[in-house]
């Protein structure tokens, strides 16, 4: 039992001691079943490719056999994670389906959408989880799914080694903005530490640095187009960017050099709100929400049908662009409103 649970209760999130009752009954169940699918959301991020890795290799090392699935492949960012699989091929016949960072059954993407209704297990930290799953483990006041999969790998006895640590410690520091974010809690911090002390010493700086600080010539020359092709509204305080498709040509992008593009828009002085578009080929964008202070995006998100936390959310609206932009500045300034 790990050193912040009780029986009870356990240390997570903002919130202080919560039920500890869902880790348990999914510790059970995964000590039960075998033969696991986990499955990630469609265009992963580091939380997503942490906790599902984090979690296989913990399962793994019980002597129970697991893979992990996602719609899109796994990007070269995360290849310390992954091994460099990009996308996983499994030599079993799942029994049983788990799915880590995934708010709602939708964002499976096309490739998995077939697996919707027989999710066993979801676990899940944003407060738009929709709980589809026959068992749901979600604690919204979390950081990252990564830190509930923490708490269930100590409870499945598993030893957390330098390569599950590692996976963890990538979920919780990339949705926190390396500890930048407001979703910073004192479970998140003390999660982290005790990561660092299952091996991480070592390594640290290095996944810092690829992660947070390292980047491509071409995401270089991407922020500086972005910004200087972003339009403002409220005086400033709205920010609206796009990547189209011929810009992705143009500059030669990579699925990598999108990674967490959204925060550059709150990063700019006098913005509180950052939007980012990126043009799909579908005619749709998919919209990326940032803010600061006063504005819950998720709930903005939500009139798109899309959510996500309340500093940071997304969602898919149709083109054309200039009738989809302007209904998303319309929903920001009608949360202003609201205010």
């Amino acid at each position: 039992m790990n050193q912040n649970q009780t029986q009870d209760t356990i240390q997570i999130g903002f919130a202080g001691p919560e039920s500890a009752v869902p880790i348990q009954e999914a510790v059970a169940l995964l000590q039960e079943r075998d033969d696991f699918l986990i499955l990630c959301h469609q265009k992963p991020d580091g939380d997503a490719v942490g906790s599902a890795f984090a979690l296989r290799e913990a399962l793994r090392s019980l002597g129970k056999r697991a893979q992990v699935a996602c719609s899109d492949p796994f990007t070269p960012r995360y290849d310390f994670i992954t091994k460099g699989e990009r996308e996983p091929r499994r030599d079993f016949v799942p029994k049983t389906y788990v799915t880590v960072d995934i708010a709602d059954v939708n964002l499976l993407g096309d490739k998995l959408d077939h697996l919707r209704a027989n999710i066993d297990l979801a676990i899940d930290h944003h407060p738009s989880f929709t709980r589809f799953a026959a068992l749901n483990v979600g604690y919204p006041s979390t950081a990252a799914a990564g830190e509930i999969v923490y708490h269930i790998i100590r409870g499945l006895g598993a030893t957390v080694t330098p390569d599950i640590a590692a996976a963890l410690y990538t979920a919780i520091a990339t949705d926190t903005g390396c500890f930048k974010y407001s979703n910073v809690t004192p479970s998140a911090l003390r999660v982290t530490a005790e990561l660092v002390e299952c091996g991480l010493r070592s390594t640290l700086h290095e996944i810092n640095y690829n992660l947070f600080m390292l980047k491509t010539r071409t995401r270089m020359l991407l922020e500086a187009r972005v910004v200087n092709e972003a339009r403002f509204y409220r005086e400033g305080k709205i920010a609206v960017a796009v990547v189209s498709l011929a810009m992705r040509e143009e500059l030669h992008i990579k699925e990598d050099d999108l990674d967490d593009l959204g925060t550059l828009m709150r990063c700019i002085e006098g913005v509180e709100v950052g939007v980012l578009m990126k043009e799909t080929p579908y005619g749709s964008y998919r919209v990326s929400f940032r803010s600061v202070r006063k504005i819950n995006v998720a709930a903005v998100a939500q009139t798109f049908g899309g959510g996500g936390h309340r500093r940071a959310s997304g969602c898919t609206i149709s083109g054309p662009l200039g009738h989809a932009e302007a209904a998303l500045v319309a929903a920001i300034e009608q949360a202003y409103q609201e205010l």
